[in-house]
């Protein structure tokens, strides 16, 4: 190995941890921000972690050698009502166990959206029409294609609406847009740019597909009819005796005439518990939302449709992630009711909002999970600190 290609490994690995190391201190600096709202209202108590509560706290997630950061179980506690030692602290969960529980070596990969029916259950993801992978353009049987061949308007001729999505790389919505018959019958942007490679070459570079939108199912269309409102589903692969159990659920619904449903565009996420809806939901900054406008509030929906399909459907694909032990399925349910596989998360999973509204990630399961990552780091030298 050259002198060259090891500086260019060297520098190329502090800028992915000075990246993490900033967005870890964003997550405090939001949290922050968080508990500034906590003032009690209306003789309203808070419940506030007591010292030897703290002191537990940071000795129980202190076993790594770093600072614990006690932000985060304060503004869960809040939330919750109650102290719980097992709230993970997310700068633990983002740069220590969930690099050991998934080999960040294969993980990514199993990101890329272009793939993601070659490598999973073909039969729920939906059609893809277009896919460039590393700037070449492959058929569905992973065929090389040569751009002038590709009839775009042949490929699409009867779809009235596509997304078009950065397939590595990114997250969080961003990357997507969707493009919809006009009366000309053509397939236009919200800025009435036209469909074509030469836009998606434009705009993307390389890496990226299109892929029919799913029309999803009237009981969730209703919650924001312009979004695909998917369910997030998160897998936890136990490392004492390698069965895969759900951890938690939650959907996530988009905010008005938006269309993504992420939350930091304004959508709502409402967690799942015994096949229904809790009774609160939240927004960005711990808004809490109880109902949708014109629908009932969520704690009355009663048993949701297909939730069982939409678990189910996360523990089998969570099967065959051999070198993932947590993942987030971002799933939805189409108009015929049949469970479609949208996308699959491996890496900077978030989890803030989750265990303020439901409690510990890791529930049961957390004790093993320290145990064993605290077993698995290896000290290497001062500047990479964890071979994980």
């Amino acid at each position: 190995m050259n002198l060259k290609y090891q500086m260019l490994r060297f520098l190329s690995a502090v800028a992915r941890k000075t990246y993490r190391v900033l967005h870890y201190e964003h997550f405090v600096e939001q949290n922050i921000q968080l508990a500034k709202k906590f003032e009690p209202k209306n003789g309203q108590v808070l419940y506030k972690p007591t010292l030897s509560e703290m002191k537990s706290y940071k000795k129980k997630w202190g076993v790594f050698g770093v600072e614990v950061r006690d932000i985060y179980v304060r503004n869960a506690s809040s939330f919750l009502g109650y102290f719980d030692d097992k709230i993970v602290p997310s700068d633990v969960q983002f740069a220590i166990i969930e690099p050991i529980l998934n080999n960040r070596k294969f993980a990514l990969a199993y990101e890329d959206k272009a793939r993601i029916d070659w490598i999973n259950k073909p039969e729920h993801i939906p059609p893809i029409y277009v896919r460039n992978i590393n700037g070449i353009y492959y058929s569905n049987d992973k065929k090389v294609l040569e751009k002038q061949s590709i009839d775009l308007d042949g490929l699409l001729a009867g779809i009235d609406s596509v997304v078009i999505k950065k397939t590595i790389e990114i997250h969080g919505g961003k990357g997507v847009e969707m493009f919809d018959r006009n009366q000309q019958g053509q397939l236009v942007n919200d800025k009435n740019e036209t469909l074509s490679l030469d836009l998606l070459e434009q705009k993307f570079k390389r890496d990226f597909l299109v892929q029919k939108s799913v029309e999803q199912h009237p009981f969730y269309k209703a919650f924001n009819p312009s979004s695909l409102n998917t369910f997030r589903v998160y897998t936890y692969r136990s490392v004492v005796d390698n069965q895969i159990h759900i951890l938690y659920s939650f959907l996530r619904i988009g905010a008005k005439n938006s269309r993504v449903d992420n939350i930091s565009n304004g959508g709502i996420f409402l967690c799942v518990k015994d096949g229904q809806f809790i009774e609160k939901g939240m927004k960005i900054g711990g808004v809490v939302v109880k109902q949708v406008d014109g629908l009932k509030p969520f704690k009355d929906m009663g048993p949701l449709p297909f939730i069982d399909e939409v678990h189910n459907l996360a523990k089998e694909l969570a099967a065959s992630h051999y070198y993932c032990r947590i993942l987030g399925f971002d799933l939805a349910i189409n108009a015929q009711g049949k469970v479609m596989h949208i996308e699959t998360n491996t890496s900077d999973i978030g989890m803030e909002g989750l265990q303020c509204a439901l409690g510990p990630l890791f529930r049961e399961f957390t004790d093993e999970v320290i145990d064993y990552c605290k077993s698995e780091i290896k000290p290497k030298s001062k500047y990479n600190i964890y071979d994980c």
